[in-house]
């Protein structure tokens, strides 16, 4: 590799990162969490977001935040009312045709019972 080459190698990996600094994060989209807090700073949360969202605007709560003002109560409120508010996992209720638990454990309960008596036996 000849001089120039090396030259113009240094200079093409130079303007390369020089780009990254300047554009690496222009484009970056703010975090739903950033987001979330931005909606706060009236001291009131205006939207509805997903349930990750909340958690990481209480991760992303910078401590002059987090210890002076409501924010933590606030968004930690919003969590819980958007918690409230998401659909309910739907409850299957047991037929009479099914199994009850307590049966299933009443039985684990004698089987190991029973073993533990041939076992005493045995011995």
């Amino acid at each position: 590799m000849g001089r120039q080459e090396r030259i113009r190698l240094l200079a093409a990996v130079a303007v390369g990162l020089l780009a990254f600094a300047v554009t690496g994060t222009a484009g970056a989209a703010p975090s739903c969490g950033s987001r979330l807090l931005a909606d706060w700073r009236d001291g009131r949360i205006d939207n509805t977001y997903p349930v990750k969202c909340y958690r990481q605007a209480l991760a992303q709560l910078p401590e002059d935040v987090r210890v002076y003002s409501s924010a933590p109560a606030d968004i930690t409120r919003a969590l819980q009312a958007r918690l409230s508010a998401s659909p309910k996992v739907a409850t299957t209720k047991h037929s009479s045709a099914g199994v009850s638990p307590l049966l299933v454990v009443a039985v684990t309960a004698a089987v190991l019972v029973a073993a533990g008596s041939v076992a005493a036996v045995v011995r």
